[in-house]
């Protein structure tokens, strides 16, 4: 049986990466985007993201290399996103990754609809903004732009059209999240 794509989409910390973890502790394998902003306390180059220059990003771009890609206008700079395909072997693995909607797109255009199953995860904008205050260095009109940000990055009807699920990741322990996610999962390969 051929592997597949888990996409995890959704707005800022609505917690994406904690269970994009948590999918690679349970053998997914994890697909690493690259990023021209700056590290955060505790994350680690090449496991979180791939930091890198503007130039390199760029040149990612102009060789092909980019599946997607997405420049933000932020507070701090312009900070770029982006990912790449060639980390992919559907016949070896199965991968997650984290993407915005149009990213998801992009990915589902490039592997196929049947080869990707991509999730919404939702939480309420209260819980969001704990979870990003807790991270450190929460700069209020950087949140404001992010939460700007979302309103455009994720109306419902882009939702509805590119997610196979939604899941409420607040009021629930991760742990059951993850059970979730992994019985959708499984009901869609089978």
């Amino acid at each position: 049986m051929k592997h597949k794509i888990v996409i995890l989409c959704g707005k800022s910390a609505c917690g994406k990466s904690a269970i994009y973890k948590q999918l690679i502790k349970r053998g997914y394998k994890g697909l690493i985007t690259n990023t021209t902003r700056p590290m955060r306390d505790g994350e680690v180059n090449g496991k979180d993201y791939n930091f890198i220059s503007k130039d390199q990003f760029d040149n990612l771009i102009a060789e092909g290399q980019m599946v997607e890609y997405q420049r933000y206008n932020t507070v701090f700079g312009t900070w770029c996103y982006g990912s790449s395909a060639e980390q992919v072997d559907l016949d070896k693995h199965d991968y997650v990754i984290v993407l915005t909607l149009d990213g998801a797109e992009a990915w589902i255009n490039h592997f196929g609809a049947k080869n990707c199953i991509v999730f919404y995860i939702d939480a309420p904008k209260s819980v969001r903004e704990a979870r990003a205050k807790e991270r450190g260095s929460f700069n209020q009109d950087e949140w404001n732009r992010r939460l700007n940000t979302d309103k455009q990055d994720f109306p419902m009807e882009k939702i509805v059209k590119i997610c196979n699920f939604k899941v409420a990741n607040y009021n629930k322990k991760l742990y059951n999240v993850i059970k979730e996610i992994e019985s959708d999962i499984r009901i869609w390969k089978s």
